[in-house]
Formats: C-alpha cells, structure tokens, sequence
C-alpha cells in the first residue's frame, strides 16, 4: 500500500470526527450560573423489571452537565452549567438531593427515586467520588426501595459499584445506559456517543456481578437515518439486547432541540424527528420480546423550543395517550389502531455505506451553509 496513503482517514471515521467537532462546537449553556436547584421535578408511574406499577419521582439535579457531550442529539448539556468554571458545588449537589428527599404531605406516594445529573452519576468529574457515596447514604435512609442513575459504562466499574451499593443498604440500584443503539455506525458515529460495544458489555458483566439492574436506552432515529431504517435499527438492537438477558429498556423518541448536530440539519431541511405513528410500529415489532417503555415526556411539545415526534392533528394526543399507557400495562391492545395521516412505511436494511455516504452529504450542505 502506498505510504500516503495511511494519512488519508476511512470514510466513517473521518465522518464520525466532523460530527463530533460540530457537536461540541454548538454546545452553549450561557455565561451566568443557572440556580442550584433541581431544573426538572416530575412523579409519574413505572413498571418495575418484573411487571409491577410503582411511583416514582424522577428529579434532574443542577450540575455542571456531561463531561463527553458529544450526542448529536442531546439537549441537556445546554441545560445545565456545562463550561462554567465553578458553577456548581460538591455541597450544592448534596443539599439538591436532601432536597428532593425531603417528603411533604402532598408529595405523591414513590418507590422509586430516578435522580439523574445531565451526565453520568458515576464520572468523578462530574460527581466526585465521596459526593457519590453521600447520595448513597442520604437515599437509604430516605426509605426509597429503588434509585435510578444514570451513566456511561466506562464508568461503571467494580471499584465504584462495590461501595456505593454497600452504602444504598437494602436499596436496590438500577443503572441508565444510553447505548441509543446496538449498531455501531449509527452508535458511534450518527449518534457520535462514546460507547463501544466492547465497554458495553464489560459494564453488564459487573452490575450483573454486584446485583446492579441495567436499564437501556435505546433512540428512535436518531440523525441521518430515514424513518424505514429507524425501525429496523430499534428491532435489531432489541434483539442484541434480549440476546444479552437485557429486560428492562426504554425507546426514546428523538427531539430536535437547539445547539445540536439535529437542530442543524432540521434547519437545513435534511432531517425531521420520527413520525409518531414509526414509533408505535417499533414498538409493536419488539413488544413480544419484551414490553418496552417509551420516553413520553414532551412529546405533546410542552417545551416550546423543541421540535417533536409528531402526527396529524386529529391523532397526535391520542396516540401519544396510547404510548404512555402502553408504558404502564405493557400491552399491545393499548397501542393505537391508526389513523389516515399514518405514512407508508417500507421499513429498509441498515446499508452502512449508503448512510454513511448520505450523513457525509447532509454534513457537506450544514458545511456549505457556514455552521
């Protein structure tokens, strides 16, 4: 092979090294620090791995946000103090905790506490390591019977997990991972998120070692793919999963949300987020190997700077209805019939070059356009 040619990069990974550079380049969070206090606090209903419908409180603290914001997709880290030296305190993050334990007489009844940080809980830049265990025993002796976090799985390691569920007591802990996708081009370089399969795998092995839950996250066309390949993206990553004895996952549909890689190519024309009606078909390709969640918060559009998954008029609350009580009973009776507007769908094989040929097209006009 001619030397010169080992400098030129391969199709994808110089693919994957333009999205990644754009997607740091639009993160933003501001100049002044935001308050330190929790941004979301909401209570709703969740199955539990065996089938069980508990309460849960599910509260996004305040903190300095994701240490890898790479995710074409994700809005979060413009939500947060990401970039801003000093924005948030060890003791700041502690006392948001001791906060939302904190029970009121007209708080709902919850078993479940999902307190999640914009990041990964177990990043010691982002939540250092004795914070960590400070949560651990506030949150035991809160009585809650389950706490969610979340993480990317190069941090879930033996050294870490070992002493903080030491510290949870008899609460049992279940870990959030946002794999977004079994593939690895539309992983690693459409999604653009840090996580190899490699990594993957070794984290399932140690909570599976320590008696820690995975619960997995997994997108709904994600940027770059078409709506006949986001199904089938969703199919075979539940396959690998279940193939793995993964039982508890959530399909989230994509939003298209400022200082993003999809913002970018929404304002461009080269991408919308999947059709609400693409959602119930994955969802009833996979529920007969397991009764998948689907991500409902704002999908009626309550966050007004955000684009959605969307239908017509006269079936979009209703089906979105249907996707939050399919998330409760896990039964596909629940799921919408249809409606006129639901669009053909001729659901397509991942063909890895000719999407990769397509997403360096769609990076070459948001390019062109100076972004």
């Amino acid at each position: 092979m001619p030397e010169h040619v080992l400098d030129v990069p391969a199709p994808v990974d110089n693919l994957r090294r333009r999205i990644g550079d754009l997607s740091l380049r639009l993160r933003t969070s501001g100049i002044e620090p935001k308050p330190a206090e929790p941004r979301f606090t909401a209570y709703d209903k969740i199955r539990l791995p065996g089938g069980e419908l508990v309460g849960r409180k599910k509260v996004i603290v305040m903190s300095g946000g994701c240490s890898v914001p790479t995710c074409t997709m994700c809005p979060f880290t413009n939500l947060n103090n990401y970039g801003i030296s000093g924005a948030v305190s060890t003791e700041s993050l502690l006392e948001q905790v001791r906060q939302t334990l904190q029970r009121t007489p007209d708080e709902p009844p919850y078993r479940v506490l999902s307190l999640y940080n914009d990041g990964s809980f177990f990043a010691p830049k982002e939540i250092p390591r004795d914070v960590q265990l400070e949560i651990a025993r506030l949150v035991a002796a809160a009585g809650v019977e389950r706490l969610v976090v979340e993480s990317l799985p190069q941090f879930v390691i033996t050294p870490v997990l070992s002493p903080f569920v030491e510290a949870l007591g008899g609460v049992r802990l279940e870990i959030g991972i946002g794999l977004q996708s079994a593939n690895t081009l539309v992983r690693e370089t459409l999604v653009n998120t840090r996580i190899s399969q490699r990594s993957f795998e070794r984290a399932l092995a140690v909570m599976s070692g320590i008696g820690v839950d995975p619960k997995i996250y997994l997108m709904i066309k994600p940027p770059f793919l078409t709506e006949d390949e986001a199904v089938t993206d969703v199919v075979e990553s539940v396959d690998y999963l279940t193939g793995l004895g993964v039982q508890g996952m959530t399909l989230c549909p994509t939003r298209v949300s400022r200082n993003t890689v999809a913002w970018e190519l929404w304002r461009a024309g080269q991408y919308t987020p999947p059709n609400l009606w693409t959602v119930v078909e994955a969802v009833r390709r996979v529920h007969e190997r397991l009764a998948v969640r689907v991500a409902c918060v704002n999908l009626r559009g309550t966050d007004f700077e955000s684009v959605f998954p969307d239908a017509c008029p006269a079936c979009a609350d209703a089906v979105v209805d249907a996707l939050m009580k399919f998330g409760e009973t896990g039964d596909a009776a629940d799921l919408p019939a249809g409606c006129s507007c639901r669009p053909p769908l001729d659901v397509a094989a991942l063909d890895h070059e000719a999407i990769t040929a397509r997403a360096a097209r769609q990076m070459d006009v948001l390019e062109r356009a100076g972004v």
